[in-house]
């Protein structure tokens, strides 16, 4: 309970009413009380003591205050890209391994008239080794034609221990045939290529 001067009234009654929750939802009743001092009181919804002057005031109810608008929600932050995780290269595909043989068998031959060389057979093809045919005074001059005989190389077979120097060798030999023989013969050269690459797919060559 409160006193407030006659001429204050119209603010008290103001102010009374803006004091309420803005969640009233019924009429609001205010008395205005004089005592007999003449002191004004203003109750809310109490009535004034015996022996006061009343003076009854409703007051509408306030209007509900609308709830303030949500600001709208801020973007979700997109997530910071993962960190590119570096690769290795691509290591290279190891190749296949070369199937690798024991190198053929070689034979040290011997011709007719001492030549030596490198066979890939123990029994070479037989030569025609031309024989000069005697005259009957027993000389060549008046020989009606010549002939020839067939002989056979003799070839032994190179020890297995001694296979890969000698491929090596034949090799080198067959090369030095070929670009130091007097001229480029193909033939030289194609023998070159197939005994240089028996070698590089043996057993003789690393891997």
């Amino acid at each position: 309970m409160f006193s407030i001067p006659p001429r204050a009234l119209t603010g008290a009654l103001l102010a009374a009413a803006l004091c309420l929750p803005a969640h009233a939802q019924t009429d609001i009743t205010i008395y205005r009380c004089v005592d007999p001092s003449g002191a004004v009181t203003l109750q809310n919804d109490v009535p004034c003591p015996k022996g006061s002057q009343q003076t009854v005031r409703k007051v509408g109810a306030l209007p509900t205050m609308p709830a303030p608008i949500a600001a709208p929600a801020a973007p979700a932050a997109k997530p910071a890209p993962a960190a590119a995780i570096p690769t290795s290269p691509t290591a290279p595909v190891a190749s296949a391994p070369v199937a690798r043989t024991p190198p053929p068998p070689l034979f040290q031959c011997r011709t007719w008239d001492d030549r030596d060389y490198l066979g890939d057979t123990a029994e070479p093809p037989a030569t025609c080794v031309p024989v000069q045919a005697m005259g009957i005074d027993g000389t060549t001059a008046s020989a009606a034609g010549t002939s020839c005989e067939m002989r056979r190389d003799a070839c032994t077979a190179v020890p297995a221990e001694q296979l890969c120097a000698v491929w090596k060798k034949r090799v080198d030999e067959a090369e030095f045939r070929w670009k130091f023989g007097g001229g480029r013969d193909d033939d030289r050269k194609v023998e070159f290529d197939r005994l240089a690459r028996i070698h590089r797919e043996s057993t003789c060559v690393g891997g």
